[in-house]
């Protein structure tokens, strides 16, 4: 007999991608984790991982689809055991992946928002660059995700949340600063910062390939506050996608930020989920109020 303790195990550990991380998340050891999952295999006759001890678990395709089903019997039975329409309020956990670059801008806030209008649901997150959070989404390690339109390898769903226009981050001193926009092809003159992660360092470049340009790069980072810090300290220029609220950097420096006159295409920031799961009532829920949010913020740009 299958139990919702298995079922339970089963998904935490193909959220956390391995027995060892979900076995501390679930306060158990992981010879304990590893044998609930070999049992649920038994008792369902397949596979649900492939095990590779150097890059540790990845979820099966037949894993893929139980993990839905798994989801499912464990949202309902949160619900059986307290029901909404009894007064109790929406029970249950997701897990919430979401870009590096994004997080402090949104992800903050929205837990927030989360803790007041979904008090019982219990958030997991999930940090990484444009490939890693790809990947969450397509094996289920993450059930919604906060990202850039960009590099799905397979094809997720998405609702677009916000557009952003490419800008150059100028230091205050720079005679650039001084103008109202820049071109390219005065920041092809100038020491590039790079922010050096998959995908976003192909993507943040692609301005200047467009218009067959070949900046000199002076420095690369994984880091947007680092970017940020070493322009505003005048180590160089940079292209950038993601502006957070302020243009102080961590020690109190300031940078200044400029549009591209270039015609430029803009990109997108949605909520993605992965088109092999069909959204629990939490996920709905969830969804509803990340949409809400950045409905609410659009309205008070609007109207600023």
């Amino acid at each position: 007999m299958i139990t919702l303790h298995q079922l339970k195990v089963f998904v935490a550990v193909a959220e956390c991608g391995g027995t060892a991380a979900a076995a501390r998340n679930l306060h158990l050891s992981q010879p304990a984790v590893s044998l609930i999952v070999r049992n649920l295999e038994a008792e369902l006759g397949a596979e649900l991982f492939i095990r590779n001890p150097p890059r540790g678990l990845s979820i099966t395709p037949f894993g893929l689809g139980k993990l839905e089903e798994a989801r499912a019997l464990l949202s309902r039975a949160e619900m059986f055991v307290e029901p909404q329409d009894a007064g109790g309020q929406l029970r249950g956990q997701i897990t919430i992946g979401y870009f590096t670059t994004l997080g402090p801008s949104y992800v903050p806030r929205l837990l927030r928002r989360l803790r007041s209008r979904l008090p019982r649901v219990e958030i997991q997150l999930r940090e990484g660059d444009l490939s890693s959070v790809s990947r969450m989404l397509d094996t289920g390690q993450v059930e919604l995700a906060l990202t850039y339109d960009l590099g799905m390898t397979e094809r997720p769903q998405v609702e677009l949340l916000k557009e952003y226009q490419f800008y150059a981050a100028l230091p205050p001193e720079h005679p650039l600063a001084r103008q109202d926009s820049v071109t390219l092809e005065e920041l092809a003159q100038e020491d590039l910062i790079q922010i050096d992660l998959p995908l976003s360092r192909e993507f943040l470049m692609s301005p200047f390939w467009q218009y067959q340009l070949e900046p000199n790069i002076a420095y690369k980072t994984t880091s947007l506050e680092m970017v940020r810090g070493m322009v505003a300290h005048g180590l160089g220029v940079s292209v950038l996608i993601t502006r957070p609220a302020s243009d102080l950097t961590y020690d109190g420096a300031t940078l200044v930020c400029r549009p591209i006159s270039n015609e430029l295409p803009s990109q997108r920031l949605v909520m993605a989920h992965s088109h092999h799961f069909s959204p629990t009532p939490v996920a709905e829920s969830v969804m509803d109020e990340i949409k809400a949010m950045f409905a609410e913020e659009e309205g008070v740009s609007g109207s600023a």
